[in-house]
């Protein structure tokens, strides 16, 4: 199957293909990518802020 990013497309196609053992596969990864990656949500509000104030700076 290879590795696939657990990204909202990935994580709802391994949901509709009704597969179990792709639907686990996904799911560690994703645990595994946000384990990594921390809280990405988080981190890219910051990017969005410090973007703004650089904007609003000119």
């Amino acid at each position: 199957m290879g590795i696939m990013m657990p990204y909202g497309a990935a994580v709802r196609e391994a949901i509709a293909s009704n597969d179990l053992a792709k639907m686990e596969s996904i799911a560690e990864q994703a645990k595994k990518l946000i384990k990594e990656q921390g809280d990405l949500s988080a981190a890219l509000l910051e990017l969005l802020e410090a973007i703004d104030a650089l904007k609003n700076k000119k």
